[in-house]
């Protein structure tokens, strides 16, 4: 059966709530890369990448931003593309997991150095990233575009021997 000229599916003119969600977590956490994670200023790239799996780590190469700049950037590719969600809902979880591991980090490092916990020591570049993969993540569960019916008024039955 042919679908006459004019007539089908197109994608709607309002934007879903997925791509919404996606962008906005997106952007947040590429600002999150520019600000500092911990207080005195510490940013990621201040951060050796060791220092997720081990807190008494020294070294500053490589840092963080080798895990955060190619999520940020799959999170990007995820968010404009039409069925991005699976990559949406990959990367912010991915994301997630490093702010979790830095956060479980500090946490056993004020630990040794006997401060009380994380209440004051995380600063705004954390919870930008933690937010922003949250938001990536859940955009990933919701529809990235969405489509309507064009006119479809009757079907055309014409016989096929006709």
């Amino acid at each position: 059966m042919a679908v006459p000229a004019g007539r089908g599916v197109e994608p709607a003119s309002s934007a879903p709530l997925g791509a919404v969600l996606g962008a906005i977590g997106t952007v947040a956490v590429l600002l999150s890369l520019a600000l500092p994670w911990r207080a005195g200023s510490v940013h990621p790239s201040d951060v050796p990448a060791a220092f997720l799996w081990d807190h008494t780590a020294t070294s500053r190469d490589p840092s963080l931003l080798i895990f955060l700049v190619p999520l940020a950037v799959v999170m990007l590719v995820g968010t404009m593309a039409p069925r991005g969600g699976a990559v949406r809902l990959f990367s912010g979880l991915a994301t997630l997991a490093v702010c979790g591991l830095f956060a479980y980090q500090v946490d056993r490092l004020l630990g040794t150095l006997g401060h009380a916990g994380l209440s004051g020591t995380l600063d705004t570049g954390f919870y930008l990233a933690a937010i922003g993969a949250f938001l990536v993540f859940v955009s990933g569960m919701l529809p990235s575009a969405q489509y309507r019916r064009r006119g479809v008024d009757a079907v055309n039955r014409t016989p096929p021997y006709a």
